[in-house]
């Protein structure tokens, strides 16, 4: 009876290390509609005040795009900003951002990032976390979906340059020309031209990153033709 035991304890002790992902060094992967997708190559940057994370495997590559430069969670979709993209063999872009046609498909653009550990003390600094997503294509025909994503020791070298549909570069002129327009005294010669600029902004952004709740252009509306 206890060897019999302490067969299944051994049995259930492997099962439960087999669970557990090591990595020994830097990587980012994923299953890809069930598949195991592995980087051979991987960065970080810091640019608009976020995180940008690549890898690839010299056919593929994987951005994930964050708006802010701490652990945390980041939600993806539902113009939140924040952004995940995979780019195929073919060089097509599947982005988060996109909104699916509900003719092809019955997932939401949705996903997050999760930043677990910053690494300050590494020479270059580092980065760890996990991350899902379903992204789409433009038009929102065709679809991608990682799971159990973890990118592990990722250095911050810098370099990077973003390849999905310019959201956090959106996000961030919509953030400035707020500042500048909440600056701007309504008596103010150039009011109405600082409160187009605003309205433009905000279009950009929902071209941009979309506006599912309606937010964005509940904003635009509330300005009016912009007249003091």
């Amino acid at each position: 009876m206890k060897r019999l035991a302490l067969i299944l304890f051994t049995f259930l002790s492997v099962l439960s290390c087999g669970d557990e992902i090591e990595f020994n060094s830097p990587a980012v992967q994923g299953n890809k509609d069930g598949e195991l997708w592995r980087a051979v190559y991987y960065s970080a940057d810091i640019d608009f005040g976020g995180f940008i994370i690549e890898g690839g495997n010299n056919f593929e590559t994987i951005q994930l795009i964050t708006t802010n430069d701490t652990a945390g969670t980041y939600n993806l979709g539902d113009g939140s900003g924040n952004e995940a993209t995979f780019t195929n063999s073919q060089g097509v872009v599947y982005s988060t951002n996109n909104e699916p046609d509900p003719s092809v498909s019955i997932y939401p653009n949705e996903g997050q990032i999760i930043v677990e550990h910053v690494d300050n003390d590494a020479d270059p600094k580092t980065i760890s976390g996990k991350f899902w997503f379903y992204a789409f294509t433009a038009d929102g025909m065709n679809t991608v979906n990682f799971n159990e994503g973890h990118f592990y020791k990722v250095p911050l070298v810098g370099g990077l340059v973003t390849v999905g549909s310019g959201c956090l570069e959106a996000t961030e002129a919509t953030a400035n020309a707020a500042q500048t327009y909440i600056a701007t005294d309504t008596t103010a010669p150039e009011y109405t031209d600082v409160c187009n600029a605003y309205k433009d902004a905000l279009t950009a952004q929902i071209d941009a990153c979309g506006d599912t709740t309606g937010a964005l252009q509940a904003l635009i509306d509330s300005l009016g033709d912009c007249t003091p």
